[in-house]
């Protein structure tokens, strides 16, 4: 199991977090892609691996959030896949193994009585377009040795997407994500798929949740933080602690440290 930290908003340069990351004793940093100051154009291949030979850290990335694989408009389709490739080139480059992404769940009509899903009243289509979109992004990032992680976003359970998450197990190198503050927020809904694909889980995002938020200190809701942390370490995941403030990420460290028996 290694410990990383997410990029911070309140930092405006990559070594201000590199610096964190070094004080805390953390092993590495998820660079976020909606952040200017992670995107590929403004952050080079021998840059990375020059902090990383430097500061011996490591990094993963966090794919754009709007990324939308299933678009029925061809050229948004076509711009977001072009943009995952570029991503897995960049990393494969930099030396980074792992980048987590969210799988979009689409735009819903706010009917007189339900929410209904575009993707689900055509899921035929949206089945065809994200399995073409991932066989060419799976067949990349095979090829560069690259790990591609589909994160829940409190979605996992909602049936559609459900679903297509069981046809994308049909890829070798499918791997997932379990960010444990998202499963909590939907009162641990998305557990069973988790349990039920344990050997194809590669990532945690780490972080803990109230009945207000997610994204809060760990040890200060209702996760069962020690419970997952030794899921991780089980099957060897990386760790983002995912809370977004300097403070909550020290204060989170040292809780790690007080109530976690391996750290």
């Amino acid at each position: 199991m290694k410990l990383g930290m997410p990029t911070l908003i309140e930092f405006k340069t990559l070594k201000q977090n590199v610096d964190l990351c070094k004080e805390l004793g953390l092993d590495f940093i998820e660079l976020n892609m909606n952040l200017p100051i992670c995107l590929p154009e403004n952050l080079s291949h021998q840059e990375i691996r020059h902090i990383k030979q430097e500061y011996g850290i490591e990094f993963t990335v966090h794919l754009p959030e709007e990324i939308d694989l299933s678009s029925f408009h061809p050229s948004i389709r076509m711009g977001h896949l072009q943009r995952c490739k570029e991503t897995i080139e960049w990393a494969s480059l930099s030396g980074i193994q792992t980048l987590n992404m969210h799988l979009n769940n689409g735009i819903y009509f706010t009917l007189p009585h339900e929410r209904m899903w575009i993707n689900e009243q055509y899921e035929s289509e949206f089945h065809k377009l994200l399995f073409e979109s991932f066989s060419q992004l799976y067949q990349l990032a095979n090829s560069l040795n690259v790990v591609l992680s589909i994160e829940n976003t409190c979605n996992f359970h909602v049936p559609f997407i459900s679903r297509a998450l069981k046809m994308l197990t049909k890829f070798e190198n499918f791997r997932l994500t379990w960010d444990v503050g998202h499963d909590a927020k939907v009162n641990f809904k998305e557990e069973v798929v988790f349990r039920e694909f344990s050997d194809r889980i590669k990532h945690m995002h780490l972080h803990d949740c109230n009945d207000k938020s997610d994204h809060q200190p760990l040890y200060s809701g209702n996760v069962p933080i020690n419970d997952r942390l030794l899921f991780a370490e089980k099957y060897d995941l990386s760790v983002v602690i995912e809370v977004k403030t300097s403070a909550s990420l020290r204060e989170s460290v040292d809780q790690i440290k007080g109530n976690y028996k391996s750290i």
